[in-house]
């Protein structure tokens, strides 16, 4: 609706991304997959692959288009992915996925191959969902914090109530390092 105030408020995407990759990166892994959609319903999956592909190239390295598949937010969906990147043939070390169910996915794909992981194959996904943490590795991943956002949001609220002036927030995400990426094995 034209002239009526609004606000943005969501995670920073793209230092999401970022901080997965730099976090493999420190790890030792080099050949760094994305599973994740590209499709324009899913910004927040563009933007991390955005962070993705800025963190690979700050260190040097140019992202291979044959290491990315496909993937909308579910199980079953980056099980898919997790199949296309090993039937690719192109070798990768780690994976980024752009959300945890889609990281548990590839996990169960990796596994079904004869992979272990992290030995074989670095996982990380993105959210921390609640099963994340007692997921078999448990997943790292990047943690957008619900807690601060409704804080934020509830404040923002109050002040577009009171005619203030709101500008857009992004929150930054944390990384939490869990076994899935081989830094605690």
């Amino acid at each position: 609706i034209e002239n009526q105030p609004s606000h943005c408020l969501c995670c920073d995407n793209v230092l999401g991304g970022r901080l997965v990759v730099e976090h493999l990166l420190r790890l030792g892994r080099r050949h760094i997959a994305f599973a994740g959609s590209f499709s324009a319903r899913s910004p927040e999956f563009q933007q991390r692959h955005r962070g993705h592909v800025d963190a690979l190239r700050a260190a040097g390295f140019e992202p291979d288009p044959r290491l990315q598949a496909d993937a909308n937010s579910l199980e079953l969906e980056g099980y898919r992915a997790g199949l296309e990147l090993l039937d690719s043939g192109v070798r990768f070390d780690a994976v980024f996925s752009a959300s945890d169910l889609i990281a548990m996915g590839v996990i169960r794909a990796l596994q079904d191959r004869g992979l272990h992981v992290p030995r074989d194959v670095a996982v990380v996904g993105f959210d921390d969902i609640a099963s994340a943490a007692h997921f078999s590795p448990p997943l790292t991943t990047a943690r957008q914090d619900t807690h601060v956002a409704g804080e934020l949001l509830v404040g923002n609220l109050m002040k577009l109530i009171a005619g203030e002036a709101v500008e857009p927030t992004l929150i930054a995400p944390e990384l939490v390092v869990r076994t899935s990426c081989g830094a605690r094995i």
